[in-house]
Formats: C-alpha cells, structure tokens, sequence
C-alpha cells in the first residue's frame, strides 16, 4: 500500500471545494451580513471584537460540521469505497488526508469571514489567536464527526447534538448545577469545547495538552476503526 495517497490529493480539494465549500460560503456571507448590521452596546473597548468573535466561532463550528459531515460514511454508504480502493493504497490514510484538506479550508474560511467582518465593523482581528482555537475547534469537531462517521452517517446530527449537550451543560454548571453525579461526569467526557471558544483566551499548559490530547485520540480511533472494521461492511445506518 502507498504511504499516502497524494494522487488523490486535486480530486479531494475539488471534491471540498465543490461540497462542503459552497456551504462554506453561503454560511460565510451569512454570518458577514450578521456581524456587520449587528448593534453593540457596551459601556468599554473592544465589545464590536468580542461579539463578532463570538458569531465566529459559531460560524466555525458550522464550517467544521461541514467539512466532515458523511467524509467516511457516505463514500461506504454508496460503495465508492470499492472504486477507490481498487488500488493498492491505505483507506486510514486516505482518509486521513481528506480530513486535513477539510481543515485547511476550514482555516482559510474562517481567516476570510474574520478579515471581512473585522473590516466591515471597524475592529481588529486578533488573526492569530482566531487561526489557533479555529485549529483546535476543528480537532475536536472535526475529529469528533470523523470518528462517528466511520459507523453513522447522522454523524452530523449526532455531532450536533454533542456539541448542543456540552454548551448546556456548560451553561448550567456556571449557575452552580451540573457539578456532580452523572451531568458533571458527562460534562468531563465530553470533548473540551469550552477552552477553544474563540471569545476565550487560548489555552495553555495542561489545558492545551488536554485539548490536544482529546483531539488526536479522536482522530485516531475513527483511523483505527477505518483500518480494522472490514471494508464489505460498506453500508453505514
């Protein structure tokens, strides 16, 4: 089998581009239209920064859904796996370098809608600090849809619904709830999304490692999945 299936690699992109890029920008234009007629209304500096950071990292979020919605489980749903996989390469690799041509066009969206914000309401982008938790963000949701994709293909909604369950609790546990018994033991094995929100300081140090950490273990399962469960069992429910 190849190291990596770099001939695929213009296909993939076009593939991206085509898909998962159209939503990109339809969302984009979206959230540009939103973050330059909203009205901020705060009694200090920098409040326009923080809103539209925060319209942002939805719209990341949104752009990583997108990106790795049915990676794995529509191409076995629908049997391409047999035509791609024809040849002698390795399928975990392959789908290894699709998820990061995703990322990179998360990255480059987000990098965009963020320069055209900023310019659109008069406040600075902190570029790098967006591209940072925009690359962390994508990790986990990213890794998170990948993983689910190898057996779902509502590994979106399911994504969805994981992301929607940690921002609840989240919100709950700042009221003094969800801090013990079952909701703060789920709270704590739900993927970190909390540090890598694009209103929040980047993480560093042991929060860093742990977000890292979470992340690659992600990624490695969905490859550890795509390399050991049988290629035949192509149809994901």
């Amino acid at each position: 089998m190849s190291a990596m299936p770099i001939r695929y690699l213009g296909w993939m992109t076009w593939d991206v581009v085509r898909g998962p890029g159209l939503g990109m920008v339809i969302s984009g234009v979206v959230s540009g239209f939103v973050i330059s007629t909203v009205t901020v209304v705060t009694t200090g500096s920098g409040g326009e920064t923080a809103v539209f950071l925060s319209i942002l990292d939805f719209t990341v979020t949104l752009f990583a859904l997108l990106a790795t919605a049915g990676m794995v489980s529509s191409d076995f749903a629908q049997g391409y796996y047999r035509t791609l996989f024809s040849r002698p390469m390795s399928p975990p690799l392959y789908y290894l370098l699709r998820w990061i041509v995703g990322g990179l066009a998360v990255l480059l969206a987000a990098t965009l809608v963020g320069l055209a914000a900023a310019a659109r309401v008069g406040a600075e982008l902190p570029l790098t600090h967006v591209l940072l938790q925009a690359s962390l963000l994508y990790l986990l949701v990213g890794g998170l849809v990948f993983v689910l994709s190898t057996f779902s293909r509502r590994d979106w909604l399911i994504g969805i619904l994981v992301i929607a369950a940690h921002a609840g609790l989240g919100a709950a546990r700042t009221f003094g709830f969800a801090t013990s018994g079952i909701a703060g033991l789920l709270y704590r094995v739900l993927p970190p999304f909390g540090p890598v929100d694009m209103g929040e300081p980047a993480p560093r140090g042991v929060t860093l490692v742990y977000v890292l950490s979470y992340g690659l273990a992600l990624v490695a399962a969905a490859l550890a999945i795509i390399r050991f469960r049988p290629l035949a069992r192509g149809a994901r429910e």
